[in-house]
């Protein structure tokens, strides 16, 4: 892997690890909670196939990035990745994410300016707000954010096994979906970050993000499993699109919250669709 330096803590550089592969319009994939760059292997070739660049990297903390003390909120977050487009100088870039790493791509298309994007993908994101409040019924309570950072304190093990549980819902391995060992690679994966990681971006996830999403200015498409158990979409794909009406909007029957796993060529076909019409 290469890497880039997207800032100093107590003088020591953070290091942001990435991968650039192919040629043609830019493609930046950035993953989600609790993995690395990894979570992309499977979509990574059909998007090199299809003529695009493919940048992936690991945000920090996790996988070959460095693990800071700090730092685990979404200013952070969206300042790595434009040094990450700064560095390798990109220009009408796609930024795609998976789950929580919706905020560092809408946090930095808001703070930081569209003027290297092109568009933006959000595949089982955050949404606007998570958090449970009148105004979002179908958030999640204070009480379930505390707990997370508590079970990964506590017991990393059974926390991660709770967690792939829902990442793939019934899906698990049947049906041909998920191979064992791409089921078991998750925890492999996971288990490489550390319990203090894990707990500490927690709080990152209440970030209210509707003024963010709210100034987007480039194409977005919006992509959610109806069986995602972890974001599920009522709380997160469906108040984004009533948000931005004019993004495209794709609801993969039965799909898990990990359906860039267990659902790559519905996923594929939607986002090559996307950048289709980006180039078109």
């Amino acid at each position: 892997m290469l890497f880039v330096t997207a800032g100093y803590e107590d003088g020591a550089p953070i290091r942001i690890a990435y991968r650039d592969q192919g040629n043609g319009r830019p493609v930046v994939l950035v993953h989600g909670y609790p993995l690395d760059s990894r979570t992309w292997d499977r979509l990574t070739p059909v998007l090199l196939a299809a003529g695009h660049r493919v940048i992936t990297y690991d945000r920090r903390g996790f996988g070959a990035s460095t693990r800071t003390a700090g730092g685990y909120d979404y200013d952070a977050f969206a300042a790595d990745l434009a040094a990450l487009l700064t560095e390798l100088d990109l220009r009408d870039a796609v930024l795609v994410s998976h789950g929580s790493g919706s905020g560092d791509i809408v946090r930095h298309l808001h703070s930081l300016g569209c003027g290297r994007a092109a568009g933006a993908a959000f595949l089982a994101g955050l949404g606007p707000h998570l958090l449970l409040t009148e105004r979002n019924p179908h958030g999640l309570g204070l009480g379930r954010f505390d707990q997370i950072i508590s079970d990964a304190l506590r017991d990393s093990d059974a926390h991660l096994h709770e967690i792939r549980r829902d990442y793939f819902s019934a899906i698990e391995h049947e049906g041909g979906r998920l191979a064992p060992e791409e089921f078991d690679a998750f925890l492999t994966i996971a288990a490489s970050v550390s319990p203090q990681v894990h707990s500490a971006i927690v709080p990152s996830w209440i970030t209210d993000f509707r003024g963010d999403y709210a100034a987007l200015t480039v194409p977005v498409l919006i992509v959610h499993g109806t069986d995602d158990r972890l974001l599920p979409l009522r709380g997160t794909a469906v108040p984004l699109y009533e948000l931005l009406p004019r993004a495209r909007y794709l609801e993969i029957p039965d799909a898990p919250h990990g359906l860039h796993w267990t659902h790559t060529a519905e996923l594929a076909t939607a986002l090559l669709g996307f950048l289709a019409r980006l180039d078109g």
